[in-house]
């Protein structure tokens, strides 16, 4: 058979990018249609729950008797629907080969309008963004694109969905580049703009081309009037930092009860929103109508001030419980209270004239968006698209600097990254998905390897390992590594009279470990801090891989001497 010439390939190739634009179009529209009926769901589980003016009995038992049903539905049907979606759609894309189940994308819509719908302080982007990407999936595989292509649909699919959940076509782009795939990457720029026109277009078909807010047109009314959204910057950054880290503690607490709780956790969650209702009721599902007000003057500062407060403490009990719902509105809602705050404050002592308190709520959203969802980019042009005011974007500039700068500052890891982690799924950095060379892969020792098990007590771990005084040994199984001990650690524990306790209660919550793809200069500065055992798990479990020892390290530099050649770095 004789091969292909140059001219033929690129024709070839010229029309699979043709389809690929016309596919992505067609995603777009079906992405943007169903985001536009999980809005719609959400609002008439709304009123069919609540009503126009629930009493306190209903206001209170609405959230606890949906979670109930939700909870059960969580635990045995959609078990992979919980939270945002957000983190699971970015693993779907860099781990699973754009792979998401029919059911994912199904359960969320279902589960999603259940639990927004019955009160829960959580938002319908996240959601959006994940059936979207569902939508996208599915269609790959029912066409069967190649794996490349089907990987290249889900941020396409995304980046639909949002467009039409938020009305905010540019922003819906960046944060498909900049959240979900992780950089600016030019070969689906093209795709994602057209699918969130698509998008868009249903979307403003269906409800018209009403803005998600009404803004009143802003100012910079002093050049001095900088410093106020400088302090707003500030402000916001700290406010992120307390939204992540207890979102994150409180999960862990959640995720470290008794199995048999996870049916009843989401009406735990319930509970707490059903009474928190009864006295605020304004921090009720997405609660746009109340951004509404905060922009346009309509609260006093009090009344932000509280709502700001409440609307964090809901947002975290919601779901961390886990409900399904995402962080995106909530944090529009407490930036907008933040900043409805400060613009009040800086209105009573500024010595110079200053805008109205709107601006500062509305340059609060960007801020509170920067610092805990941490895609700056998409902060600014999705203030922008709100507002189209070009006027803003100086004082939004300087607010999410700072904002962005302390958050990363004092939380190093972001909230989405982190929530994964404590799945044990570790994505891969920027520089790893382009990395080639060698890997922990091509040093580690694959044979099996034995460990202590993590209920044995100290002094049976040290009875066991007295023949054989090795550096360290793993705690755990193969299939879930739970840490490493070293004999310096266990006759501590003993010393310190904890002989009787079990291993897992000595180990910390974290251990140094590499995973396979990591390249080669991790993985010596990983073995430098490890106690000469560094072990090799893999990216969606703390499964054990293999090894690194001094003598993998020796017998890897040997083969390096001889002249063998370096493996591409294992997948994303």
């Amino acid at each position: 058979m004789s091969e292909a010439r140059p001219g033929e390939v690129q024709r070839l190739r010229l029309r699979e990018s043709q389809i690929f634009l016309a596919l992505s179009i067609v995603t777009g529209i079906l992405a943007g249609l169903a985001a536009v009926l999980f809005s719609l769901a959400i609002d008439r589980a709304d009123y069919a729950l609540f009503g126009l003016e629930p009493s306190p009995l209903r206001t209170f038992f609405v959230p606890v008797l949906v979670s109930l049903a939700t909870g059960v539905l969580l635990a045995t049907v959609f078990s992979g629907v919980r939270g945002s979606g957000i983190p699971q759609t970015k693993a779907a894309f860099h781990l699973q080969g754009g792979a998401i189940p029919i059911r994912v994308p199904l359960g969320k819509f279902i589960m999603g309008t259940l639990c927004i719908g019955s009160g829960h302080s959580l938002g319908r982007e996240g959601p959006s963004v994940q059936i979207g990407a569902g939508i996208a999936s599915a269609i790959g595989r029912w066409l069967r694109l190649s794996p490349a292509r089907l990987k290249e649909l889900v941020p396409v699919g995304a980046a639909g969905a949002l467009a039409a959940a938020f009305n905010t076509p540019i922003a819906a782009v960046l944060f498909a580049l900049e959240e979900i795939i992780g950089n600016m990457n030019a070969t689906l720029l093209g795709s994602t703009v057209v699918a969130s026109v698509a998008a868009v277009v249903v979307q403003r078909s269906i409800l018209g081309n009403e803005p998600l807010f009404r803004v009143p047109g802003y100012a910079l009314e002093n050049p001095a009037e900088l410093i106020g959204y400088a302090v707003l910057g500030v402000v916001g950054g700290l406010m992120s930092i307390v939204f992540c880290k207890s979102l994150l503690a409180l999960r862990l607490r959640f995720k470290r009860l008794p199995a048999w709780t996870v049916m009843l956790q989401p009406a735990m969650g319930g509970v707490v929103i059903g009474a928190t209702l009864l006295f605020v009721p304004e921090i009720k599902g997405v609660g746009y109508e109340y951004i509404d007000q905060a922009l346009n003057g309509g609260l006093v500062l009090r009344t932000m001030l509280l709502l700001c407060i409440v609307k964090l403490a809901a947002t975290v009990v919601s779901y961390c419980s886990g409900n399904a719902g995402g962080i995106f509105a909530p944090t529009l809602y407490i930036g907008a209270m933040v900043g409805g705050v400060v613009g009040m404050v800086v209105n009573s002592v500024a010595p110079f004239p200053t805008g109205e308190p709107g601006a500062y709520a509305l340059v609060g959203m960007g801020a509170l968006f920067a610092g805990i969802i941490r895609a700056p980019l998409t902060s600014v042009f999705m203030i922008f698209e709100i507002t189209q005011d070009y006027q803003i974007l100086v004082p939004l500039m300087v607010a999410n600097l700072l904002s962005f700068a302390i958050s990363r500052r004092y939380q190093p890891v972001p909230v989405y990254e982190a929530l994964l982690h404590q799945d044990n799924i570790h994505l891969p950095s920027g520089a790893l998905r382009e990395s080639s060379g060698w890997t922990a892969r091509d040093i580690m020792n694959s044979d099996a390897q034995s460990f202590l098990p993590a209920g044995q007590t100290v002094d049976e771990a040290w009875d066991a390992t007295e023949p054989e005084r090795r550096s360290a040994y793993l705690v755990g199984t193969r299939e879930l590594v739970r840490g490493i001990v070293t004999p310096a650690g266990l006759s501590e524990a003993r010393a310190a009279g904890r002989g009787g306790d079990a291993l897992e209660s000595t180990l910390d919550e974290t251990f140094v470990h590499v995973h396979p793809d990591h390249p080669l200069d991790v993985v010596l500065v990983r073995f430098a801090q490890s106690a000469g055992l560094l072990p090799v798990v893999g990216r969606t479990a703390l499964r054990l891989e293999g090894v690194i020892t001094v003598d993998e390290i020796t017998q890897f530099g040997k083969r390096g001497k001889s002249g063998g050649s370096a493996t591409v770095a294992g997948g994303t």
